[in-house]
């Protein structure tokens, strides 16, 4: 089969569209030709060596897969349209028996931060309960909920957000940003504020469905601003890491809440400690989220009709330039790969 692989850590360079050995399913494993596969940050991070896991090489990256099953287990019939729950979990322990395997002490992702080759391929072999049956999706939608819409989603219904609440998300353009507006709104979030970095993008968030946004190139106090629109909010989704914590702190109401899922500007932020506590701050941090709230997220993505921009989408081959365009924040929504 053809894929993209890298077989040593940097830039996007290193990627490699080649012939790589058909993938041959185990036992209860499910193989899929791979119709798009979406990406993500944590790509980029995989391929740069930073996610803080060290991986086999040559790897294959890619979370967010969609396909048809081409050779069965039980439970699936061949040419059966799915998408892949990305989290690996030993399926043992208390965490995993309780339905949250992502708390597993053995979790890793597809594609991510593990051993197991992920979607920038024309095939590949999972097993069958990570494989999710799309129904009448359409395969462009699901290619982007696995990872962004169900890290936002996981967020979300763990801070309380809905009718009444506040919320800032950075980053309208980006795949969390976009997938927490999109599904901020649906859920009924009374005022959501978002930051661009140009005027084309402050639009495109304003269709998303933005309430207020920031033009950072215009207004880079961020946090003072929030304060002037809302005076301060009740939900801050931070997957931008060092570079916007003490505004994510200095933006929220006493008592509020600050979710983290990412690390795009560094990992070691600055925490101003005694601003946190007396503001009664609650931070709490999101590994993608469970299969079980990946098919919650599905049905609640059909049922409001939410339609995820693409962006872009890119062949297989291009990999590189898809990469690339991420990495120099050109892209509005979502960037997938047709496998």
């Amino acid at each position: 089969m053809k894929a993209v692989a890298f077989h040593e850590h940097g830039s996007a360079g290193v990627l490699r569209y080649e012939d790589l050995p058909d993938p041959v399913p185990g036992k209860g494993e499910v193989e899929i030709d791979i119709e798009y596969c979406g990406v993500n940050h944590l790509d980029i991070w995989t391929r740069m060596g930073i996610t803080g896991k060290k991986i086999r090489l040559p790897h294959v990256c890619g979370c967010d897969i969609v396909g048809t099953v081409r050779k069965t287990a039980q439970g699936f019939r061949q040419g059966e349209r799915v998408m892949v729950y990305p989290g690996m979990s030993c399926g043992r322990c208390g965490h995993c028996r309780a339905g949250r395997e992502n708390l597993c002490s053995q979790f890793a992702i597809i594609g991510g931060m593990s051993d197991y080759d992920g979607g920038y391929a024309e095939q590949i072999a999972v097993p069958a309960r990570n494989v999710i049956k799309l129904g009448r999706m359409k395969s462009e939608v699901a290619a982007t909920l696995a990872v962004s819409y169900l890290v936002s989603w996981n967020m979300l219904r763990a801070n309380g957000a809905g009718k009444g609440r506040s919320l800032l998300v950075y980053g309208a353009a980006s795949g969390v940003g976009m997938a927490t507006i999109q599904l901020a709104r649906a859920l009924g979030v009374s005022k959501i504020i978002t930051t661009v970095s140009s005027a084309e993008k402050a639009e495109f968030a304003r269709r998303t469905g933005a309430h207020h946004v920031i033009d950072r190139s215009q207004t880079p106090d961020i946090a003072g601003e929030v304060m002037k629109l809302a005076g301060g909010v009740d939900i801050v989704i931070d997957h931008v890491g060092a570079a916007t914590w003490q505004t994510s702190i200095a933006s929220l109401k006493v008592g509020g809440r600050m979710a983290v899922c990412g690390m795009t500007s560094g990992n070691d932020a600055l925490v101003p400690v005694r601003t946190f506590y007396s503001k009664q701050i609650t931070m709490t941090g999101a590994l993608m989220g469970t299969k079980k709230q990946l098919v919650e997220l599905a049905r609640f993505v059909e049922a409001k009709k939410i339609r995820p921009v693409i962006d872009s989408v890119f062949p297989l081959a291009q990999a590189r330039d898809a990469q690339e365009r991420m990495e120099q924040g050109r892209h509005a929504g979502k960037i997938l790969l047709a496998c």
